[in-house]
C-alpha cells in the first residue's frame, strides 16, 4: 500500500523525504506540501486569500509564483489521488497546522477513507518530553522517523467532523487566528502589545537607538507560542509605525533596508 505524506511546510516536506531516503523504506512513499500559513489571512475564498497574501505577505513575484505552483501541484495530486492510498497528515497543535488539518479533511472527504494523523505535539510528549515546538517544520528527519509510530487512523466520523469545522472556519472574517487549546479568532492587532514589548526589550539589551526589524520580529516570534510568518509580524510593525509608535528609517519594501525605533505615544 502506497503512502502519501502531507505536510504544512517545505522544511517538513524536505525532512520527511530525507528520512525516507536515509532509512531505505520499502513502501512506495511520496511527500506533498501545502505551502501556506493558515493562521493568517482570510479563508473564505482562494481568490480573496491570494489577494490578501499579495498585499501583505509576498515580497516579490518569486514568492507569488512559488505559492501558485505548489497550489497547482496540490490540485493535480488531489484530482488524481488513487482511492487505495494511505494518507498521513503531519501536524502539531498550532493554529496553522490544526487549521491545515481541517482543510485537508475537506479535500479528502470524498476521495480517501484511510487517513492517518501524526500529532507531533502529542507524540513528543512520549518520544522527547522536554522538547517544545511551534510547528512540525522545527523537527529534524531523525525525530520525524521516531514519530512515525505515532500515526493514528482517523475514523470516518473524525474526518467528517474536521471537514465540517473547516467550513465553519471559512465563514469567519478574521485574518489572524491563534491556538489556545483550540483555534481562536482574534483581531489582526491582537499581538501588537507583544511586538512593542519585544522592541522595548531589544532597545534596552542592545543599548541602541535604532534596531533592525528582524531583531524585533525574531523576539516577537520567540515570545509567541504559535506559528506566524516573519512577514506578518513585519507588516504589523509597519502598521504600528503608521500609528506613531515607531519611527522608520529606510525603505520598508525590503526587510533588511530599514531600521525602526520605538517612540511610544
Amino acid at each position: 500500500m502506497a503512502i502519501l505524506h502531507i505536510t504544512f511546510s517545505l522544511s517538513t516536506q524536505g525532512s520527511i523525504k530525507h528520512a525516507i531516503r536515509q532509512n531505505h523504506l520499502q513502501r512506495d512513499e511520496s511527500v506533498l506540501c501545502v505551502n501556506d500559513i493558515f493562521s493568517i489571512g482570510p479563508l473564505n475564498s482562494l481568490e480573496e486569500r491570494k489577494n490578501w497574501l499579495e498585499a501583505y505577505i509576498f515580497n516579490d513575484n518569486e514568492e507569488r509564483e512559488l505559492y501558485e505552483d505548489i497550489h497547482e501541484e496540490w490540485k493535480k495530486k488531489m484530482a488524481g489521488l488513487p482511492c487505495d492510498v494511505d494518507v498521513w497528515v503531519w501536524y502539531s497543535q498550532s493554529s496553522h497546522e490544526e487549521i491545515g488539518l481541517r482543510f485537508i479533511m475537506s479535500e479528502l472527504i470524498n476521495k480517501c477513507s484511510m487517513v492517518y494523523g501524526i500529532d507531533a505535539t502529542e507524540g513528543l510528549k512520549r518520544v522527547q518530553p522536554n522538547m517544545m515546538i511551534r510547528h512540525t517544520g522545527e523537527l529534524a528527519s531523525d525525530m520525524l522517523m521516531k514519530l512515525r509510530s505515532e500515526a493514528k487512523r482517523f475514523s470516518i466520523d473524525d474526518c467528517q467532523r474536521l471537514a465540517k469545522e473547516w467550513e465553519v472556519l471559512k465563514q469567519k472574517p478574521s485574518t489572524l487566528r491563534v491556538w489556545q487549546n483550540g483555534i481562536v479568532h482574534v483581531a489582526e492587532d491582537a499581538l501588537d502589545p507583544i511586538i512593542i514589548e519585544c522592541a522595548k526589550r531589544a532597545h534596552a539589551e542592545l543599548k541602541e537607538e535604532w534596531l533592525i526589524p528582524m531583531r524585533v520580529i525574531g523576539e516577537t516570534i520567540g515570545a509567541i507560542d504559535d506559528y506566524l510568518s516573519e512577514e506578518f509580524v513585519g507588516r504589523r510593525l509597519i502598521a504600528l509605525a503608521k500609528q506613531g509608535l515607531f519611527e522608520i528609517d529606510g525603505d520598508t519594501t525590503e526587510m533588511y533596508s530599514y531600521q525602526v525605533k520605538y517612540v511610544g505615544k
